[in-house]
């Protein structure tokens, strides 16, 4: 419900004040891939949540200008691949600037799934979901997923994430 009392523009230093205290928010890092027959894709994303126990569902946020969006869309299938400090290799993969033709996959050990995406084999755990609602949140979509397999791979602390500004990845 909307509050009418709530300003809809920030002036600067509320804008930081609040950019500050959003960047306090501690995310994981995790590795969403999708596979669809010889297509497959995937990203580096920290804004992923626990959403419901039963069935059990996430979300996950991506801005709305990524093309992983294509093949996410409602009954389309993805999987969740949790990191731990020990996944450098994997991270530097997929935070590099995408360029034509590049396999982010190239390199690293993987189980492919033309019905979800790939799992990491060398990540902490891995979820795979299937698309249940597609939801505008300003300029990201949120997808929310229901988990439908998964597993640990490895006994790893996954990775923690803390940004500077709540306004910057």
């Amino acid at each position: 419900m909307a509050n009418s009392a709530v300003k809809t523009v920030l002036d600067m230093n509320q804008k930081e004040a609040i950019g500050k205290a959003i960047g306090r928010i501690a995310s994981g890092v995790y590795i969403v891939t999708v596979q669809k027959g010889d297509q497959r894709d995937g990203l580096m994303a920290s804004w992923i949540s626990q959403a419901a126990f039963d069935p059990p569902m996430l979300t996950v946020a991506i801005k709305k200008e990524r093309n992983i969006l294509n093949l996410m869309q409602v009954g389309h299938c993805f999987t969740v691949n949790i990191l731990s400090k020990n996944n450098m290799d994997i991270f530097k993969s997929f935070v590099k600037p995408y360029t034509e033709g590049m396999d982010r996959f190239e390199g690293l050990e993987v189980t492919s799934d033309s019905n979800s995406g790939p799992v990491l084999n060398k990540s902490v755990a891995f979820m795979k979901c299937a698309a249940r609602s597609v939801i505008e949140a300003g300029d990201h979509f949120v997808v929310v997923g229901e988990i439908y397999d998964g597993g640990m791979l490895n006994p790893d602390e996954p990775m923690v994430h803390l940004r500077s500004d709540g306004f910057k990845y």
